[in-house]
């Protein structure tokens, strides 16, 4: 019961993030900004939980991106699923329990996400040079934001966790 019920309720607080994030881009948007924290939003769940509860994880938390984003559906689901791959193979050499090495690993992985993304934009973008601009002021905002919300937000993950009686650094303990 308690491998599903950890996925969903990461999957909670991660639509809530999502939520909350939308209501901040779409204040921002007057001054022509937006935040991307894609990579805040899966750090937790792929350096913590096991193979298939990151999937699904990924899976949902990616089409629920994707619901809210100015971009085809799906297009979020293959760089998520190579995140959440990639993120399994080399979690081994990250201090996961450190919160420096999470939020350094929030930051690697939401700048990776971002330049993809931007990247796929730029041939549909009418001036490349203000849309380059534009990616720049973004991605430093974004990475700026997610220094600042980055213990917040991870404290909010395992607090929801531990409200459910979901302890991860006991039972990652126990296993290792």
């Amino acid at each position: 019961m308690s491998i599903q019920l950890r996925t969903v309720v990461l999957i909670g607080v991660g639509v809530l993030f999502l939520l909350l994030l939308a209501e901040t881009n779409h204040h921002l948007a007057f001054f022509n900004l937006h935040i991307y924290a894609a990579g805040l939003l899966l750090a937790f769940p792929l350096l913590r939980l096991r193979y298939k509860q990151g999937l699904i994880f990924v899976c949902l938390i990616a089409f629920f991106h994707d619901t809210m984003a100015p971009l085809p559906f799906g297009v979020s689901f293959v760089p998520f699923l190579l995140a959440h791959t990639g993120t399994y193979v080399l979690r081994s050499h990250f201090q996961r329990e450190e919160s420096t090495a999470v939020v350094v690993f929030a930051l690697l992985l939401n700048t990776l996400l971002f330049l993809g993304f931007a990247l796929r934009g730029v041939g549909e973008a009418p001036l490349p040079g203000l849309y380059w601009q534009r990616v720049l002021v973004d991605g430093i905002l974004s990475q700026v934001v997610v220094i600042f919300i980055a213990g917040w937000y991870f404290s909010l993950q395992d607090t929801a966790l531990r409200f459910f009686g979901i302890f991860l650094d006991q039972e990652q303990r126990q296993a290792g």
